[in-house]
């Protein structure tokens, strides 16, 4: 048998753009139908359908898609060609397109549109090229045209129809040329479990403390709470707690809705709904989310009863990891361990682990005997002791050197605004980018050395003296001791030590002078000053610069 005789397999791919048109299904059947009446008049018989529902037509990210050019280039050969109803459906973007249908082509399987014959030979990819352009054009247009309407839609107060938040409901209220405007309103029935999870965030269910969002999820779950229907998970959890709906403020066109990334803050536009919570409220909900922010302290940093959670680290062979809790026999005995042992398995330091007990009553016992004792603080704290009257004309002579390059400094940062405003250099300029950041770097760190000297020269009341560490020496032995909470405790030490090295012979502290001071003298700075929790969290040079020596 010849192959003209023979009947030739074909497969069928079908696809509409939006959900809509999928659960009509008109348009699929349609295509279906169009495909079999060609692939008749053609020769051809359709042995599957591969069917792409509420997909665009401008990326290759369709399942369906990628499942038929699979089956297609597939060996021995299931098709002779691939059927669609026209080149649009396959896809709305030139070079996609293209690159497929030769992917298609070097398996031996044409690319055949129903409605759209090109014929055979050298101008059958110019003319598919220009079905193509004109169908991504159109596309193009129409989303410009669909983005102008429901823009204007939002900037006149009425919701665009997605899902509203939960919490709030739609209502129709206005009718224009035959369609109903909706806009947003607080369901009654929503609103208490908003208000729960908030309450949970900050405050907690009345007999625990404030929960995290992984408590939350773990709380609402156990007493089945469902998010219409659905179960929470931490996503959705984060979503509710940061979005600015419940202070009265939605937003519509946050999200490029092809690429799926964020616009600038200043292309959204707000629509005013009715809010379900105070602003004072949200706002404090928002400050404890920057503060747990995993970019700035570990999530396990603020819950763990470990003492020296954060801050041990492995001293054995040279290794620097950081040392994680491990417990045997079922939880009776806990240690330190390297964190190379537990997660990679790797024992060149020896596998280091010691007793979690010792290692805990040795930091504080170190800290109650070696540091928060007045004669070694008075040593430590020796120069701000000096209150002498040479000693306080010495640093008003660095503060007014410090001055003046701090002018220098300013006047530097300035001087290239002036240039960027005058057009003599781009603002994307690299080097320009690091200059700003290296004067901006300096500026920061002269004005902190100007502070700590105004400070040792200032009033008496915040000047390090004598009686005040033996007070402060005092309290801290106290808090050490009896600090209640373990979290209590871990909070007294990390605030002066930054780092722990152990290993089975020795264990070394080590903590900045300054945080003494600022204790000392009644300025010890707020827990969310701290930037970051990731040790060794820069090994290369990029544009966040390395500070002078």
């Amino acid at each position: 048998m010849t192959t003209d005789q023979m009947t030739l397999r074909a497969c069928a791919y079908v696809r509409v753009s939006t959900k809509r048109q999928a659960e009509h299904e008109t348009s699929l059947n349609e295509q279906e139908r169009g495909i079999a009446r060609a692939a008749v008049e053609r020769g051809y018989e359709i042995v599957e359908t591969y069917v792409e529902a509420g997909k665009s037509g401008l990326t290759d990210r369709r399942p369906a898609l990628q499942r038929m050019i699979a089956d297609a280039c597939a060996q021995p050969k299931r098709y002779d060609a691939v059927f669609v109803f026209n080149f649009s459906r396959f896809f709305r973007d030139e070079y996609e397109s293209e690159g497929y249908r030769r992917k298609l082509e070097k398996a031996g399987v044409k690319l055949i549109s129903a409605t759209q014959d090109v014929g055979e030979g050298p101008h059958a990819r110019l003319i598919r090229s220009i079905f193509t352009s004109l169908d991504a054009a159109s596309s193009e247009i129409n989303a410009e045209q669909v983005k102008i309407v429901m823009s204007a839609n939002a900037e006149a107060g009425f919701h665009n129809g997605s899902a509203p938040p939960l919490g709030y409901r739609t209502y129709v209220a206005e009718r224009r040329d035959k369609k109903d405007k909706k806009k947003l309103a607080i369901d009654s029935a929503e609103r208490p479990l908003v208000a729960l999870i908030f309450r949970l965030y900050l405050e907690g269910d009345g007999k625990t403390e404030p929960l995290g969002i992984n408590a939350i999820v773990k709380w609402l779950r156990e007493r089945g709470y469902t998010h219409r229907n659905q179960h929470f998970h931490t996503g959705l959890i984060y979503a509710i707690l940061t979005r600015e709906t419940y202070a009265g403020r939605h937003y519509y066109g946050c999200r490029n809705s092809r690429t799926g990334e964020m616009r600038p803050r200043e292309e959204w536009i707000e629509v005013k709904v009715p809010a379900i919570l105070s602003e004072e409220r949200f706002q404090a909900v928002q400050k404890r989310l920057k503060a747990r922010n995993p970019r700035i302290s570990a999530p396990r940093s603020h819950t763990s009863p470990v003492l020296l959670s954060g801050i041990g680290r492995c001293g054995c062979n040279g290794c620097t990891s950081t040392m994680m809790l491990m417990t045997g026999k079922g939880g009776r005995y806990r240690y330190y361990a390297c964190s190379n042992r537990r997660k990679k398995g790797d024992l060149s330091c020896g596998g280091n682990n010691v007793p979690m007990d010792k290692v805990d009553e040795a930091v504080v016992s170190a800290l109650e005997t070696r540091l928060f004792q007045p004669e070694r603080l008075t040593a430590l704290l020796g120069e701000m002791l000096d209150a002498s009257s040479a000693a306080d004309a010495s640093r008003r002579k660095q503060v007014a050197v410090l001055r003046t390059e701090e002018t220098e400094v300013t006047n530097s940062i300035r001087a290239l605004f002036m240039m960027v405003e005058s057009g003599a250099t781009a603002p994307n300029d690299p080097f320009l980018k690091e200059r700003l950041a290296t004067l901006k770097l300096r500026l920061t760190s002269v004005a902190e050395e100007i502070v700590a000297l105004e400070r040792q020269i200032g009033a008496k009341s915040s000047r390090i003296t004598p009686e005040k560490i033996e007070r402060f020496a005092a309290a801290m032995r106290a808090k050490l001791r009896d600090g209640g909470e373990p979290q209590v405790r871990r909070r007294y030490v990390r605030a002066f030590v930054g780092e722990v090295v152990m290993s089975r012979e020795q264990i070394i502290i080590r903590g900045p002078n300054r945080a003494l001071e600022l204790a000392a003298a009644g300025e010890m700075p707020a827990d969310d000053k701290v930037r970051t929790f990731m040790g060794d969290w820069r090994a290369r040079q990029d544009s966040n610069l390395r500070p002078p020596a």
